[in-house]
């Protein structure tokens, strides 16, 4: 049974993954029954607890988001004009997307349409053990004043047909941008220490980690 300090999974559910990443974040993974094949469900936590719930498919396609401190929701528009396709990025290198948010929140309910694509560096990296092949991206959508930026570069695990965060910056509509860095740092599977922990490690309070950082790779200009 989970302890005090292990997050519970909901009933009928199996959690295979938790991830350790910068900027104070731990994050856990699981799949459940009668859900369909290749779809699972991430919460993310900081220091104060769960903060954002998502639910993926196989190809990363972002079918619903939960922002549980502001009470949001987004829900994919299917079917879009050109889905998200992990399978492509894959095998081709590459892969474009053109979709659109159904964004519901205490300011109402509308759309958000987003543009992008992810492509493979040809770099890899090694992070606690496992390979992660290294991408590059872009995507946009838009926001009171225009449209918002968002580049940088993510890594993907083939086996487990995942992204996780990297070294990212964000750029406003007036031009003013921030970076921020989401890399993994440790992964922990069932049996393994540090699986289910809710208590992030890296760069929490004042106390930032000595452990190395995975190597920063940014968008090539």
């Amino acid at each position: 049974m989970p302890g005090p300090d292990l997050f519970d999974v909901p009933a009928g559910c199996t959690a295979f993954l938790t991830v350790q990443a910068r900027e104070c974040t731990v994050s856990h993974h699981w799949t459940c029954e009668g859900d369909p094949e290749g779809t699972h469900w991430r919460v993310s936590l900081d220091q104060d607890g769960p903060y954002y719930l998502s639910y993926t498919d196989a190809e990363f396609r972002w079918l619903r988001g939960w922002s549980l401190r502001s009470d949001s929701t987004t829900v994919l528009v299917e079917p879009e004009d050109d889905p998200a396709s992990l399978t492509e990025l894959l095998e081709t290198g590459s892969d474009t997307m053109v979709f659109s948010l159904m964004v519901e929140g205490q300011t109402g309910r509308f759309r958000r349409d987003y543009t992008g694509f992810d492509s493979l560096t040809g770099g890899e990296v090694t992070v606690d053990g496992r390979t992660l092949m290294v991408t590059e991206f872009t995507y946009q959508y838009g926001v009171d004043g225009g449209a918002r930026r968002v580049e940088g570069n993510q890594f993907v695990h083939e086996g487990w047909r995942m992204f996780f965060g990297g070294v990212e910056t964000v750029t406003e509509p007036d031009g003013t941008s921030y970076e921020y860095n989401n890399s993994p740092m440790e992964f922990a599977e069932p049996g393994e220490p540090g699986f289910l922990t809710t208590r992030p490690i890296y760069d929490c309070g004042d106390m930032m980690s000595a452990a190395p950082a995975v190597p920063v790779w940014r968008v090539r200009q």
